[in-house]
């Protein structure tokens, strides 16, 4: 099972943003209730990114504001402790990135502090691991909208700059659309470990939250207080008068703590997941927060914090992601994107696939939840050579780190045919059963792929760029089987059931890999892969792992 990791990442431009802007969202993102594998609650993985240390007015400002900041977000909830190998809140002392309306933050630094940042997050995050677990990281960046919420401009330099991170540090591809998140693989690569950037990347699901800007100084300070704050206030005042009453039937009794806290904050979600509305009742906690920032607390700002739209109300949505920037692989309108194969030495041999019949072979066989997943090549016959030994070596190297997965075996004759298997589990010495999503499958001569998953009669051809998939067939997946036998030294999908070796099985490599067979299979509805009687010679033999949350 794939574990998900959510990571919050707020992206302001100067000390006490957080405060003045952003509170709402803040506190509803610490009540969301996480658990993690021993499905004990835990404390969401929220960061903050502060672009400049404030010394507009002066140098010595700077170290002040700083720690400022730590303040605050101790108040607020944020924990700024290097414990977990990456500070929680960072501000940056950048001569390139002053505090001041007339100061031009490029867009292009920004992009590369925040994709910096990013990746030192991800990095201390797989430190902290103590499972190699597959894992699906979301990424949430929190930050202004093109209209700097105040208009100062670092902070529609902050957006812009956002912008330019997803235009230009990552790229669009098609796919997992499910929590109406814009899938993105990140093209730069962090060499954090001096490896030369070997497995150094990472894939994500990122998606941009913009604070919205209410320019009307009426609606921000005043007509909103009849529209959103009243009804707020309402239900707090319930929430009150019902906790009061708990409290005088005897509650207090059986409370562990003795007290719960009066505070309202609710957040909404959109049916589209595209707008996020929060709410927030404590004028206290936001009022100790920006007191937090003495040296910013003028009269005007004491103000601000009473009346101010944002004390109460954040209305964030999702940055939509341009359409027209889908992959430069992606030109061609009706082109898939390639795919991502994990780095090998030089001296490697190539892949027994060209790209195009990866692409293939992904969108005819691969379930959608990996058609964005690295490749790994596991196990290769030219590369590792054909000892049995080998072979079993690496692939129970590969289960004891990454678990229960998926296997891909694709097979090269010598009469130039490829053939294969795909099932969504590990072989191993026990035959391990495959779901309907198992399957064989052979290459014909334009590219495309004839598989075989088990529906009667039903084959279905793929190439790249087709809009169709197979579904899986009526047979039960549990006599979809893939073994890995030691000792009589063979890798075989399906049932098995003649005499002899490779009699029954759809497809079987043998005698260390120097030969293969291919039979009709009840569990595939198969016929032979190869032409003939279905005895082949191997040329070469590859076997792939689909690597999760892989730096």
């Amino acid at each position: 099972m794939t574990a998900e990791l959510d990571i919050w990442l707020l992206i302001t431009a100067h000390p006490d943003d957080e405060s003045m802007f952003f509170i709402p969202t803040l506190r509803n993102l610490l009540c969301l209730d996480y658990k993690n594998d021993s499905n004990d609650s835990q404390k969401p993985n929220i960061h903050l990114l502060c672009l400049s240390n404030g010394d507009y007015r002066d140098v010595s400002d700077g170290p002040v504001r700083t720690k400022e900041l730590y303040k605050a977000c101790s108040l607020i909830g944020i924990d700024e402790s290097k414990s977990s190998g990456a500070s929680s809140v960072v501000v940056l002392d950048d001569d390139r990135l002053k505090d001041g309306p007339n100061e031009v933050w490029n867009s292009d630094l920004i992009a590369n502090t925040v994709l910096e940042r990013l990746q030192t997050i991800l990095s201390s995050k797989q430190q902290q691991s103590t499972q190699q677990q597959q894992q699906q990281i979301n990424v949430n960046f929190i930050t202004f909208d093109q209209g700097g919420v105040s208009g100062h401009p670092n902070h529609v330099d902050v957006f812009r700059g956002i912008k330019h991170f997803l235009d230009e540090k990552c790229h669009v591809v098609r796919g997992d659309y499910e929590k109406m998140m814009a899938r993105l693989i990140l093209k730069q690569q962090a060499d954090t470990n001096g490896q030369g950037g070997k497995n150094n990347h990472a894939e994500v699901n990122l998606r941009v939250l913009t604070l919205q800007t209410i320019s009307n100084p009426l609606h921000k300070y005043f007509l909103w207080i009849f529209v959103e704050l009243l009804p707020i206030f309402l239900i707090w005042l319930v929430q009150v008068l019902l906790y009061t009453i708990y409290l005088l039937l005897g509650g207090f009794l059986f409370s562990k703590k003795g007290h719960r806290s009066i505070r309202f904050s609710r957040m909404n979600t959109t049916s589209d997941g595209k707008h996020l509305r929060c709410r927030l009742f404590d004028p206290v906690l936001v009022w100790m927060a920006m007191a937090a920032h003495s040296s910013q607390f003028v009269w005007y700002r004491r103000l601000s914090v009473l009346f101010s739209r944002y004390t109460y109300l954040n209305d964030l949505h999702e940055l939509a992601i341009d359409p027209t920037l889908l992959s430069e692989e992606e030109e061609d309108e009706d082109a898939l994107p390639p795919v991502n194969t994990i780095e090998e030495d030089s001296s490697s041999p190539k892949f027994l696939l060209s790209n195009s019949q990866m692409v293939a072979l992904r969108e005819a066989v691969l379930p959608i939840g990996l058609h964005h997943r690295p490749w790994k090549r596991i196990y290769s016959l030219s590369r590792d050579g054909d000892s049995f030994v080998s072979f079993e070596k690496h692939i129970t190297n590969w289960n004891a780190k990454f678990g229960d997965s998926s296997t891909l075996l694709v097979v090269k004759t010598t009469k130039g045919e490829v053939i294969g298997g795909y099932a969504d589990a590990i072989a191993t010495s026990s035959p391990r059963p495959g779901t309907a999503r198992s399957c064989l499958f052979r290459a014909e001569k334009d590219d495309s792929f004839t598989v075989y998953d088990g529906k009667q009669n039903s084959l279905g051809t793929f190439f790249e760029g087709s809009p169709h998939r197979l579904k899986s067939g009526g047979t039960e997946g549990s006599s979809k089987k893939i073994l890995l036998d030691s000792t009589r030294r063979i890798i075989a999908f399906g049932g098995g059931l003649g005499m002899k070796s490779g009699d029954g099985f759809g497809l079987c490599l043998e005698d260390g890999f120097a030969r293969g067979t291919t039979a009709r299979c009840e569990a595939f509805c198969n016929e032979p892969l190869v032409e003939g009687d279905g005895v082949f010679n191997v040329l070469d033999v590859e076997v792939y792992g689909f690597v999760f949350g892989q730096f």
